[in-house]
């Protein structure tokens, strides 16, 4: 079994590669990793824990096409793995490829976010390569819906397939006002944590925040992550005369501890999957604002266990946050119905159990299929 993504960086879809290559079960399958680019920080910490990580360490936008698809042919040749499952664009392309005339039991491609920029060139080879795809994996509905439309995957091939996390896991025990105290802030906290791009939408927050100040004057906010917007964001920041309020924490693996310094956890996204960091900060029991896009909608139900606004509206995200800010009652109910959410329904180990089922169907259909071919020689 060989889980092909582009690199390991923080992030949802690398930390669903982790939880497959550390949670599947070992009797059942044995499960390797491997990044077309570098290895990344969640790739050195599968390898220090033992588990068997490859780096081709190519570089995606450097590298031509033909060499990328020779070095990963090679990877499939030299691993012969069962099944290929292929995670974002480029391995979905690439590995997809490469397997062609290898035999392979099964190839499963994983898309984790929606689709909002069309490109042609993308829905044609995703299409083209459907045809020798046993599952296409999305994120959630709207995913199976740019999937089906703008791609021509057939329905049977596509699955809906939520991530899921370990609710445990997220309970902290620290003190609030100790991890508060360590990183330098003291009242009403918001937290956001995320890659620092366009699609996570950190400078929607930023612009909230005058209004916000306005109100909530012991205000400070945790961004979490890194990212190619990272200068631009403290460079508007810095504009609006926020700066002060906003600590730039960079990439943080002890989200669990962080979490017990947030009132309240931001998600102001353009487009989406499925955020796995909304759903851990769900299960850690904090009252959530997240934006109308693909798979938020399908987890938050506004009013009940979090709060949804427009995206890109920054005068709404404000509401949103001041009305949870002055109801401690609404934050308290929204944080018990959101972490009930995610246990019902996200759960990693039933998430886990459902992709072995998967993968042994496949098995199981090529199996019948070469027996059956026997059968009539």
């Amino acid at each position: 079994m060989l889980q092909l993504i582009a690199s390991l960086p923080v992030g949802g879809a690398e930390d669903l590669v982790s939880a497959m290559v550390t949670g599947l079960d070992p009797r059942r399958f044995q499960v390797q990793a491997a990044t077309i680019g570098p290895l990344g920080p969640v790739g050195e910490e599968l390898r220090q824990a033992g588990h068997p990580v490859i780096s081709l360490g190519l570089d995606l936008k450097r590298t031509s096409f033909w060499r990328i698809l020779a070095r990963v042919r090679a990877l499939l040749k030299d691993n012969q793995p069962d099944i290929l499952h292929t995670h974002l664009y480029h391995p979905n392309l690439y590995g997809r490829l490469a397997s062609l005339g290898l035999g392979l039991a099964g190839v499963v491609a994983s898309v984790h976010n929606s689709y909002t920029r069309v490109k042609l060139h993308r829905c044609l080879w995703n299409f083209l390569l459907s045809r020798m795809t046993d599952k296409v994996l999305v994120s959630s509905s709207r995913v199976w819906q740019d999937v089906h439309t703008f791609d021509r995957v057939p329905a049977a091939k596509l699955e809906v397939f939520p991530y899921g996390i370990t609710v445990p896991d997220l309970d902290d025990a620290t003190d609030p006002a100790q991890v508060r105290a360590e990183l330098g802030v003291e009242g009403f906290v918001l937290g956001l944590v995320g890659r620092l791009e366009e699609q996570k939408g950190q400078r929607f927050l930023l612009a909230a925040l005058p209004e916000l100040y306005r109100e909530i004057p012991n205000l400070s906010v945790l961004l979490v992550g890194e990212g190619r917007e990272c200068e631009a964001l403290r460079h508007l920041a810095q504009e609006l005369g926020v700066s002060r309020l906003v600590r730039f924490l960079g990439t943080r693996r002890d989200l669990p501890r962080l979490f017990r310094a947030m009132d309240v956890f931001v998600q102001p996204s353009l487009w989406e999957g499925l955020p796995l960091t909304l759903l851990m900060a769900m299960g850690a029991g904090l009252p959530v604002v997240g934006t109308q896009v693909s798979g938020i909608t399908e987890v938050i139900v506004d009013g009940n266990n979090g709060r949804l606004v427009a995206p890109g509206d920054n005068a709404a995200l404000a509401g949103a946050i001041l009305e949870l800010y002055r109801r401690p009652e609404l934050r308290s109910r929204m944080a018990a119905a959101g972490r009930q959410t995610i246990v019902t329904r996200y759960s990693q180990k039933a998430m886990l159990r459902r992709l072995e089922g998967i993968y042994l169907s496949i098995m199981g259909k090529k199996r019948r299929g070469h027996d059956h071919r026997q059968a009539e020689n």
